[in-house]
């Protein structure tokens, strides 16, 4: 019986050990090439971080400002900074401010550290190494990331890959002439002011990927839509040594109409078409027509100060705009025809009961019901026509988009 408890105590020994060992053991950390690669970073790590200064800038800044480029054949070329966009977001647009606000994916990409610090025993080969943001100068694009948690990429080349993610705001001159169906031009440029373009050139570029409508269906946001996207790199003069390259990434974004046309548009064409009908209600007292105006009045002055509070002040009215103030006089138009018919009845009617000709009763007769009738469904059609004017603004946006989309 003890034999038979010894050997049962040694296998369940055995199984734990074996347990724990195939638990604890990591294949790859144990395989010899896996461990010379670690051994060969460490070592290329240490030879190539010996004489590197951090704090110190790689831009070589000998020029005489005052002598064009190029005039110094013994200097190196200028330091390249290259920003790749590879991706977008519109956060917010901004319209009383004329701001507008993304989330940029992009890649910083220069030649911070060079081969010639290398030691010739240092070999170099094809792949790619990580090193911590923190041992490497950067002129810094603010991260929503921890700065000492981000790696930076060197290649074989000595050039540095850094990503980053940075929320930006930027202001937008806007035209609202056709607000609500409005498309705004932004730019988003970036620059190193305290090097001037004879120190640093910089490069800007777009990832393919994002070149289509798809990638940009999901750039924009409820309110607006992104319909194209470019680059380029500007000069800013100010014709002293303080002349500088910008990146410069454009956005396009055209405005959805939808939310403006069924809280705004439509409303007030109701609004308009009843209170147009309330007036000349027959059997109506005039108190009770002119309260049903003065509603209608304070109705759309309280839309215009809506609307106002959702662009920007400037010199020209937006299309929405025009839209309420045609309605506004649609309805004052429509108080004064209802007081002038009143006044003119009261002028006209003792005159022509008078006259008791053919032609007189015929007016005595039109200048009762059928002349509210008339003025009602000429100010109505005025009514339809202001709204289908605005119909028409909006399938010319949804076709411009649909267009710019399919291009």
């Amino acid at each position: 019986m003890n034999k038979m408890s010894l050997l049962f105590i040694t296998t369940f020994l055995i199984h734990c050990t074996d347990s724990a060992l195939s638990f604890y053991y990591d294949p790859q950390l144990y395989v010899p090439k896996y461990r010379d690669y670690l051994e060969a970073q460490g070592n290329l790590t240490k030879d190539l971080f010996r004489n590197y200064e951090k704090d110190v800038s790689p831009v070589y800044a000998w020029y005489d400002t005052s002598k064009p480029l190029g005039y110094d054949k013994e200097a190196p070329q200028r330091w390249n900074y290259t920003l790749f966009l590879y991706s977008l977001k519109l956060v917010e647009v901004n319209e009383p401010e004329e701001q507008v606000s993304v989330v940029l994916e992009l890649m910083e990409n220069d030649n911070n550290i060079y081969q010639p610090r290398l030691s010739p025993k240092t070999k170099l080969t094809d792949e790619n190494r990580f090193f911590k943001k923190i041992r490497i100068y950067r002129n810094d694009i603010i991260d929503f990331r921890d700065q000492d948690f981000r790696l930076v990429c060197l290649d074989n080349l000595g050039m540095i890959y850094d990503y980053l993610s940075a929320r930006v705001s930027a202001n937008c001159r806007m035209n609202v002439a056709r607000f609500p169906f409005d498309t705004q031009i932004c730019q988003i440029r970036f620059s190193l002011p305290i090097f001037s373009y004879k120190e640093v050139q910089i490069f800007s570029e777009v990832y393919e990927g994002i070149q289509n409508p798809s990638a940009f269906h999901n750039m924009g946001n409820s309110e607006w839509r992104l319909v194209n996207l470019t680059n380029r790199v500007d000069f800013l003069s100010f014709q002293d040594r303080f002349d500088l390259e910008l990146a410069v990434f454009e956005i396009k974004i055209t405005r959805n109409p939808l939310y403006y046309f069924y809280m705004i548009v439509f409303p007030s064409f109701v609004i308009n078409s009843v209170s147009i009908m309330g007036i000349f209600l027959k059997g109506a007292d005039k108190m009770s027509k002119l309260n049903v105006g003065l509603t209608n009045i304070m109705t759309m002055t309280f839309i215009l100060g809506v609307m106002s509070d959702k662009i920007p002040r400037t010199g020209s009215i937006p299309l929405l705009g025009v839209y309420i103030i045609i309605n506004l006089l649609i309805m004052l138009a429509a108080i004064f025809v209802v007081m002038m018919i009143t006044k003119l009845r009261r002028w006209a009617l003792p005159i022509l009961k008078k006259k008791k000709t053919p032609m007189s009763r015929k007016l005595e007769t039109f200048i009762g019901s059928p002349l509210e009738y008339t003025c009602a469904v000429i100010l109505e059609l005025i009514t339809c026509a202001n709204f289908f004017v605005m119909i028409g603004f909006w399938i010319d946006d949804q076709e411009t988009v649909s267009a710019e989309a399919s291009t």
